[in-house]
């Protein structure tokens, strides 16, 4: 009897060390996602709390695809607010841009959801879209461009902007 418990005890512990030092290899394996505030692309600021609402809103319609998150992790918004601040970036300014992805690679992401908006009369265009980080660069095959809306139903577009993005973060 005591050298099956022995044995049981060998087993169990020899599991735990292999979860131990494979799983964070799996986990970091999968691929890190970043969702960006959207731009506010006519710089009226009375829009601009819509940036993060349009944001907050995409990031958790892919969050509700998958939530225990096995195709991809999903960088929590705080980590990267924080980023983004580190570094003082502010979307209206010209160097936004190319600062933008000094904080992404801080954040050790190799995906990023990105979009923007522009209000003009009585429709909004929106556009979505997940950037490699490696090349800095669009997926070419899933975007969500050229969305109208009315100001009043916006938020409508990020249902749009999930199902077409969503093929672009799990694929290998």
């Amino acid at each position: 009897m005591r050298n099956v418990v022995r044995n049981a005890v060998r087993t169990y512990w020899g599991i735990a060390c292999i979860l131990l030092f494979v799983a964070p290899v799996v986990l970091s394996a999968q691929k890190r996602v970043v969702v960006l505030p959207f731009r506010n692309m006519d710089g009226e600021v009375a829009y601009n709390p819509w940036r993060y609402e349009l944001a907050d809103s995409l990031r958790t319609a892919i969050l509700a695809v998958d939530p225990a998150q096995k195709a991809f992790t999903m960088v929590d918004q705080d980590s990267v607010e924080l980023a983004i601040s580190e570094l003082n970036l502010v979307p209206n300014n010209a160097q936004y841009e190319s600062d933008v992805w000094r904080a992404v690679k801080n954040l050790n992401a190799e995906l990023v959801v990105s979009g923007n908006f522009f209000l003009r009369g009585e429709r909004v265009l929106l556009n979505a879209y997940v950037y490699t980080v490696e090349f800095q660069m669009a997926n070419q095959e899933h975007q969500a461009k050229n969305l109208y809306k009315t100001p009043t139903t916006y938020m409508e577009a990020v249902a749009v902007m999930t199902k077409k993005l969503y093929p672009a973060l799990i694929a290998p």
